[in-house]
């Protein structure tokens, strides 16, 4: 999905953006942190999107994925470097996607290699403030900030009545400072997606012409507000100067194009299979039709719980009626299959796997499950699922396809700050397995062992911390080599 949308961003704007100044672009994001528990879904895939954008409207990008402390400082005196090498004209963009925190009305970007502890090791990571400092130091009159961070809060539990999020900057002459969110709060990763909603927004609309930075970021600011209900607010802060405006695509629309790219922004932006279903229906000839009908699928994939739940029960009260029975044997050795929970989740995770294209065989025969905050132990119930699972699927499946054609995935919720969690929950899993028989040579042993898995529960109502507290028992087959789609 995520190649998909770049090309879309590329045949969106303008193919071959004519710009006289030098643009020169440094792009960042953390998404793998060697610290347990802090790893983020979507960081590297912003800094992917936003340097394909960027390339789009003329910058010469360098991208810099899981910097450390070292290789992101580096990186920021390099930037620098290149702007004072192209002359006062040329056009700085900065972007950073990742773990951010406060401390003291001090911004720190979070190195993935960080170990925080104390407000001590905070003060050791990479300061906004440097990358100002080498600005200055490249004397270029132009710079764009934008920072994508503060997910969450990275911060040791002795700073965590610290601020959350970032401050406010004072240094802003020349500079326009785009935060995801309003100074002291924090924003949303985008969980189950690829991108998180300000990334996706900025990068749909900064390849269409005919938008000033100003307007741009606050097209940007109101989207994103729609998108997240308006938990997240975007913020800017302006020391732009000069009369003419600056318009990453050019400030003028081209007349033969506008209409459809405009429209084609406001459909990306909307996530509504409708909206998408109107625009091909308007633009037939368009070429982003695969595009468009992918994510329509993937969309109704995420949505359609509700739905399958429905058309589970009524099957299920049809064949009752028509055979005269009150219970029917399905519903003895299977009986999580029209449970809501279990079915959010199944196709949550089709989603996932959908976005990734692996090979996948009976996804729909996969048990979820599901445990309370911060623990691993199994319910009574989940006992009894996992030993009819065990009898009436998991063996029956293990005869057809052989050994290593099980998988375990476990996953954590972004409020559970221990991994390890995530680690006991598939351990259990298996453990209760063995007691019927199902060992390991049964089990493929993959890094999704304890990794966060976030699934979205899309329409369904279900809380997404609570949904994605799991481990799932997967089933393989000989079409592929997984089931799942590969850890990110």
């Amino acid at each position: 999905m995520r190649l998909i949308l770049c090309a879309l961003i590329a045949l969106v704007g303008l193919t071959a953006t004519a710009v006289a100044e030098k643009r020169i672009a440094l792009v960042i994001g953390n998404s793998n942190y060697e610290t347990v528990g802090w790893n983020l879904e979507n960081p590297v895939n912003d800094a992917e999107l936003l340097a394909g954008a960027l390339e789009t409207v003329g910058f010469e990008v360098h991208t810099v994925l899981d910097g450390t402390k070292t290789g992101m400082e580096e990186a920021f005196q390099a930037h620098a470097d290149r702007l004072k090498d192209a002359g006062e004209d040329a056009v700085g963009f900065f972007f950073y996607a990742g773990h951010g925190a406060q401390h003291r009305g001090v911004n720190y970007l979070v190195a993935s290699d960080a170990k925080l502890t104390s407000a001590l090791d905070l003060m050791r990571q990479p300061q906004l403030d440097l990358i100002m400092d080498y600005l200055e130091y490249a004397g270029n009159q132009t710079n764009f900030i934008v920072l994508d961070a503060c997910r969450n809060n990275p911060l040791p539990a002795s700073m965590r009545n610290a601020p959350q999020g970032l401050a406010s900057s004072q240094r802003v002459r020349g500079t326009l400072i785009a935060y995801s969110t309003a100074p002291g709060m924090v924003a949303e990763d985008g969980s189950g997606l690829n991108n998180s909603a300000y990334s996706a927004a900025l990068a749909a609309l900064m390849t269409q012409p005919g938008y000033s930075v100003e307007t741009l970021f606050r097209v940007v600011a109101t989207r994103v507000e729609d998108v997240t209900g308006g938990f997240q607010i975007p913020w800017t802060e302006s020391g732009l100067r000069g009369e003419a405006d600056f318009c990453f695509a050019g400030c003028e629309l081209v007349a033969a194009n506008d209409e459809e790219a405009a429209a084609l922004a406001e459909v990306v932006a909307s996530d509504d299979p409708l909206m998408m279903e109107v625009f091909l229906d308007v633009f037939p000839e368009t070429q982003h039709r695969n595009y468009l009908e992918s994510r329509m699928r993937q969309l109704e994939i995420e949505r359609s719980a509700a739905d399958e739940i429905a058309r589970s029960r009524e099957s299920a009260d049809f064949l009752r009626e028509r055979l005269g029975v009150t219970t029917l044997i399905s519903e003895v050795i299977t009986p999580w299959a029209d449970n809501a929970q279990q079915i959010t989740a199944r196709l949550g995770m089709e989603a996932r796997i959908a976005e990734k294209d692996p090979a996948h065989a009976k996804l729909d025969e996969s048990l979820f499950v599901f445990f309370d905050e911060n623990s691993s132990t199994l319910s009574d119930e989940a006992i009894e699922h996992l030993s009819l699972f065990a009898t009436y699927t998991a063996q029956p499946h293990l005869s057809d396809n052989g050994p290593a054609s099980l998988s375990i995935i476990a996953s954590c919720s972004p409020d559970e700050t221990d991994m390890t969690i995530c680690q006991d929950r598939a351990f259990t899993v298996r453990d209760q397995l063995a007691e019927h028989e199902i060992y390991d040579v049964a089990i493929r042993l993959t890094e999704n062992w304890g990794s966060i898995r976030q699934i979205s529960p899309g329409d369904s109502g279900f809380d997404p911390d609570a949904l994605n507290r799991y481990a799932a028992i997967m089933l393989l087959s000989d079409e592929g080599e997984s089931g799942i789609a590969p850890s990110e």
